[in-house]
């Protein structure tokens, strides 16, 4: 749970450490509170930036998935970049289900962040990356991304999986070892995706 103090001005609401208007966040959700402790509703939080743009974006994934997207769960933080982190790892994650759901709605076997092997992190503390978003078919991965893929990480999972892909709602950065692919705009072009997975799985037999 975590508070932040704003206030109103014209209608928005504005972040101030001296401000007498408490916002309060709890996982997904935001409750409001005037000065006397009183619930606001129906107010809005002021951009900072262009958070706009990420967040139509957000919604635009979310219309794949049916799901509706209430802007205060992101706009209550009262950083710029606290907000935009918040965003991206929200589309981040329905996109993940986006590309899940792709997956079993044509009855493939999946596995959803299934560890490579046992990891020593705990006794290390050295970076590692162990789950991949999907294993298909036992014999591809693949990782959903939004806008650039970690490299190192990618080459971590080409030591089990000699192809894979990467995925992306639109258009992103991506590098990949040999036997795997970058998709961009798996959105727009699902038929594509299938055709690229059928592509990889019939390779990797």
């Amino acid at each position: 749970m975590k508070l932040y103090k704003y206030r109103l001005d014209k209608g928005y609401l504005i972040p101030d450490e001296n401000g007498d208007v408490t916002v309060l966040i709890n996982g997904e959700f935001v409750i409001i509170y005037d000065k006397n402790g009183n619930e606001i509703k129906d107010t809005k939080f002021k951009y900072i930036g262009n958070e706009q743009i990420h967040l139509n974006k957000l919604k635009y994934i979310a219309k794949f998935i049916n799901i509706n997207i209430n802007e205060n769960i992101f706009l209550a933080y009262p950083t710029f970049q606290e907000r935009i982190i918040t965003i991206n790892k929200y589309m981040g994650k329905i996109f993940e289900d986006y590309v899940y759901f792709l997956l079993v709605s044509k009855n493939y076997k999946v596995k959803r962040e299934k560890e490579l092997y046992i990891s020593l992190h705990n006794f290390t503390l050295s970076r590692y990356h162990n789950k991949p978003d999907f294993i298909v078919e036992d014999k591809i991965v693949i990782e959903a991304k939004i806008s650039k893929n970690d490299y190192n990480q990618t080459l971590e999972y080409s030591k089990y999986y000699k192809r894979g892909m990467i995925v992306f709602p639109f258009t992103g950065e991506c590098r990949v070892p040999k036997g795997w692919i970058c998709v961009f705009n798996v959105l727009l072009d699902k038929s594509r995706f299938y055709s690229l997975l059928e592509d990889l799985l019939s390779q990797s037999k």
